[in-house]
């Protein structure tokens, strides 16, 4: 077993999707750099034979890559290997449940091939990981706990310890933490955050359909919370587009109610919930319960330090804007790196870092406020609430301009 490093120029924490993306745009773009990624949990071993193997960082949960997501992957030169593994979306389907407020958006009508693509976590994590141990310029370190992290004039300071072994102390001009929500680093780093708890939790799953998806994404709203149904891939055991994807949000009493039933209980009471706008539920997979949050930190940024993913920014999964939106912060904060290079200036430099922090504000605070505000708007069950909304869903799909401006912002291409 090789020594853990006591040098670097960039030290990650949290190998799970935003940490290692990010490494491999790092290793692509400033090959020059070395990065050290720290992930406390051991990465699978990569067998393309054996069931998908899930890690907290690459869990069971699917994530639906915008355009502008597919496009990053492209340029990092793994959009062929993913491709297999993910499936288009051409029309969204937005509606709310037992009214009469309904909403489509369609690819062709935006002149786009689609508004992104649906892929499980899993998979995302076999390809990147793959990548990332390629890369020469990136030390892998799985398997070790960062045990303390302090900043300086001079240096960011991490205690490393594997195992039983004695700790190790690395030393970096900056250090990027996506430790995830529940962020030591962001304690550490003595960065506060306001929390909602939505009082929801999201049961995760995938589900058959008697109809196929034809490539259409759902998003219903109901009383209980909202619900995502994407397309997936086919199974080889099911017949061509009847599997998908489901992310249903219940009050956290009732989610747990439901994670007990049996497949069929399940399936029955899921179709009451959803309709039969999908057809018919005839099969569910293993199910996977996550409670719902929105949690932001308050500041990103402190000298040669930066807060990244779910540790800046945690949001409710509607809309599905999360991942995409951490994938722009990434896109910001390497090419704020690149320029720090050019101009020679300290990685570490706190005016450097403020200044990318300061360049993420808008589109931050835009989808915050936008999946907030959508979660809050359609779990009210004021009548004169419900029938603003519904109106707001016709009159969306009747105003000129409107799906456009919408479409392009769910693609992530009126940013970065």
């Amino acid at each position: 077993m090789t020594a853990l490093p006591t040098q670097a120029d960039i030290a990650i924490i949290g190998g799970g999707m935003v940490g290692v993306t990010l490494a491999l745009m790092l290793a692509r773009e400033l090959p020059q750099l070395r990065v050290v990624l720290i992930e406390g949990q051991r990465f699978p071993v990569l067998d393309l034979s054996q069931p998908l193997p899930y890690t907290a960082g690459f869990d069971a949960r699917n994530t639906a890559l915008s355009r502008r997501t597919v496009q990053a992957f492209t340029d990092l030169g793994l959009w062929q290997q993913l491709q297999p593994h993910a499936t288009p979306i051409h029309q969204i389907h937005i509606s709310d449940r037992g009214h009469f407020g309904l909403s489509r958006l369609r690819a062709d009508e935006e002149h786009v091939e689609s508004f992104g693509q649906v892929m499980e976590n899993a998979w995302l994590g076999v390809v990147l990981l793959a990548a990332l141990k390629a890369c020469p310029s990136v030390t892998l370190c799985d398997g070790v706990a960062v045990t303390a992290l302090a900043t300086s004039a001079e240096a960011a300071t991490l205690t490393l310890q594997r195992g039983d072994d004695a700790s190790t102390t690395l030393c970096v001009p900056l250090v990027v933490a996506a430790d995830g929500t529940q962020s030591r680093s962001r304690e550490w780093l003595g960065l506060g955050a306001r929390w909602h708890d939505y009082g929801q939790t999201a049961l995760v799953t995938t589900i058959a359909t008697s109809l196929p998806h034809e490539h259409i994404a759902f998003e219903r709203f109901t009383a209980d919370g909202p619900i995502a149904l994407l397309p997936l891939p086919d199974a080889r055991d099911q017949p061509a587009q009847t599997r998908r994807s489901l992310v249903w949000a219940l009050k956290t009493e009732t989610a747990q109610r439901v994670l007990a039933l049996s497949d069929e209980e399940f399936l029955a009471e899921f179709q009451q919930a959803f309709g039969r706008r999908a057809g018919r539920f005839t099969r569910v997979g293993q199910r996977h319960a996550y409670p719902l949050q929105l949690m932001v930190a308050h500041q990103q940024t402190v000298p040669r330090a930066v807060i990244l993913g779910n540790a800046a920014h945690s949001l409710h999964p509607v809309a599905g804007q999360g991942f995409n939106l951490c994938l722009r912060d990434v896109l910001v904060l390497v090419e704020s790196l690149r320029e720090s290079m050019l101009a020679g200036t300290d990685l570490g430099n706190a005016q450097h870092l403020q200044a990318y922090e300061a360049k993420r504000t808008a589109d931050q605070q835009q989808i915050i406020h936008f999946s907030d505000s959508l979660v809050r708007g359609f779990s009210n069950a004021n009548p004169l609430l419900q029938l603003a909304r519904n109106i707001g869903l016709l009159g969306f799909d009747l105003l000129p301009g409107a799906k456009p401006l919408v479409a392009r912002y769910a693609m992530g291409l009126s940013h970065v």
